[in-house]
């Protein structure tokens, strides 16, 4: 970041900093507002929709000290759970609360660019603001833990600035506090102590014993976060299914490649996709690794200037490289199973591209003559309004599941996951015919996971061809043999193909599963009486109705069950 880091500016809350918070709050609500009665997506329900724990009153005991959920984030999850007892299934709601503190995020911004005395302050933070990179994270409100920790980040951070020039305990409290809760909201801010080192560098020219003292707690934070983050990550979130990263030498490929993807999309963010093409790196070729090259002489050109623009060079490229040094791919994460790179992990770390850039242009503009001078304004003020129709236009893709993964197949004809979304989503409209070409494609670019097997069994059962649909659902149980919906998908198929034995074995193992399910065991008594094991199926029903005394196909099958055994046709 091109400033003097021996310097720092206050702006004081006169009508000028209104109308700049204005200008950022009004440009964030037109660019957003196509979301703002928008579908759920994605993984929505399973954060929420669908999430028992957030929609239960006293549920937030369990979401902080019992997690069920895929990662520990319970600062996000309670945001959600406080959320739902305002608005519900009412989406609009959730999405002002997330336009808001993108909002709060680009102040944050502007704040810290400004007390750390970089030129062109507020103008970081609009360009924040308006950045279509921004929008994967403001527009999906499962992706509430970006827009919720970085303004508490952002606070950590200018405390900590503060206590750095003052040494005062209360700025150095409220920065180790913020940062926790940071955390606690998404574990991406875990490098923040590596930039408090980089930052007393940037200042100072070096790192003395003080500074690693102070930021010892702060690592000690990361450490155990971290930890927390990465059990959940392997244990829930990725659990057995595979994910194709291969070994550490195309770990290191894919990471240098992602370094300079989002580096390049930072500078040109067009064209945006909500998954991006994966590439083929196990193994990796060597133009693959030849990314660490560039970073290699990135780093010997910095420290050959770094008395000059090279420590600010480094300030900038650095704070960018080490936050988002955990998403690189160095460690397997559940998100990887769909692509290496989304453009929600590089909304923290683009501050330092975006700090770099600004103040470099306003910098550059002071040599200029009063003429051109006005040009740079012009030509500045033309590239914020690209930015933020392009953020615009954006943002009407993530409205709805239909758009979004149209978009993505446009430009990314082969995701496995957007044929798989979009095939369920015209499944569940009823257009099983319609669904069974992304379902095939689904399976066809990724033949090992269990769920786009079940999808396209389910496909073909609705066509009727039951021997089709036995295959993929017996292909996908051996993948995943503990999901209790693929079972009761194959034990249906069975009972349909007329194989009564086969499913009621299934509906069995399903009935001791879960023995107070009243369909299971209603379903496990209409296999058991076509396999002509009547009082096995009298015993399912008379139990199915003592559970659930209203299930009417009980009832009728248990007195269709009791006429064949008293008549002595059963067994």
């Amino acid at each position: 970041m091109i400033a003097d880091p021996s310097t720092s500016q206050k702006p004081g809350l006169d009508a000028s900093v209104w109308i700049r918070f204005a200008v950022i709050a009004f440009a964030v609500l037109w660019i957003y507002s196509p979301v703002v009665d928008g579908e759920w997506l994605w993984d929505d329900d399973y954060l929420l929709t669908n999430n028992a724990v957030v929609q239960s009153p006293d549920g937030l005991w369990k979401l902080w000290f019992a997690p069920a959920t895929a990662d520990y984030f319970p600062l996000t999850m309670s945001a959600l759970w406080l959320q739902w007892r305002f608005f519900g299934l009412d989406s609009s709601g959730y999405h002002w609360v997330t336009a808001g503190l993108h909002v709060l995020g680009a102040v944050g911004v502007w704040a810290l660019f400004s007390r750390i005395g970089l030129r062109g302050a507020w103008l970081g933070g609009l360009v924040f603001a308006v950045h279509p990179l921004a929008v994967e994270s403001v527009a999906w409100i499962a992706e509430l833990k970006n827009t919720l920790s970085l303004p508490i980040f952002l606070a950590a951070a200018w405390c900590w600035v503060v206590f750095d020039e003052t040494r005062r305990p209360l700025a150095f409290a409220g920065a180790l506090g913020l940062f926790l809760l940071a955390m606690l909201g998404k574990s991406s801010v875990v490098m923040f102590p590596c930039a408090i080192l980089l930052f007393a560098w940037w200042k100072r020219g070096r790192i003395a014993w003080r500074d690693i003292l102070a930021s010892a707690p702060f690592f000690l934070i990361s450490l155990l976060l971290g930890l927390v983050t990465l059990h959940f990550q392997h244990s829930r979130a990725i659990g057995d299914e595979p994910i194709p990263i291969g070994g550490w030498d195309a770990r290191l490929a894919i990471a240098g490649m992602a370094l300079f993807f989002y580096l390049g999309k930072i500078v040109w963010p067009f064209p945006l996709v909500p998954i991006y093409p994966q590439w083929k790196a196990n193994p990796p070729s060597i133009e693959q690794l030849l990314p660490w090259v560039g970073v290699l002489l990135l780093v010997a050109f910095c420290w050959r200037f770094r008395k000059s623009f090279g420590r600010h060079l480094a300030m900038g490229l650095g704070f960018y490289a080490v936050m988002i040094l955990p998403v690189l791919g160095f460690v397997a994460m559940s998100y990887m199973r769909v692509g290496w790179v989304a453009d929600h992990f590089v909304y923290v770390p683009m501050i330092g591209i975006l700090g770099l850039l600004v103040d470099a242009v306003v910098r550059s503009s002071d040599s200029l003559s009063a003429r051109w001078r006005e040009v740079a304004v012009a030509c500045t003020a033309v590239g914020i309004g690209v930015l933020a129709v392009s953020s615009h236009q954006y943002a009407e893709v993530w409205h709805n599941e239909d758009r979004l993964w149209t978009h993505t197949l446009a430009h990314n004809p082969n995701s496995w996951q957007a044929h798989n979304r979009l095939g369920a989503r015209i499944f569940n409209r009823g257009d099983a015919a319609g669904a069974l070409p992304h379902f095939r494609e689904a399976v066809r670019l990724r033949p090992d996971l269990a769920e786009t097997r079940n999808n396209l069994g389910s496909a073909i059962l609705a066509q009727k061809d039951t021997r089709g649909a036995i295959r993929e659902f017996r292909a996908a149980r051996e993948m995943a043999p503990g999901i209790t919906a693929i079972q009761a998908n194959l034990a249906n198929a069975l009972a349909l193909d007329g194989a009564f034995s086969e499913a009621t074995q299934e509906y069995a193992d399903l009935v001791r599963q879960f023995p107070e399910n009243p369909v299971f065991l209603c379903n496990h008594g209409v296999a058991a009486y076509r396999a002509g094991r009547i009082p096995e199926a009298i015993q399912s029903f008379e139990k199915a109705l003592r559970i659930n005394p209203s299930l009417e196909d009980a009832r009728r099958n248990l007195e269709v069950a009791r006429q064949q055994l008293r008549s002595g046709e059963g067994s």
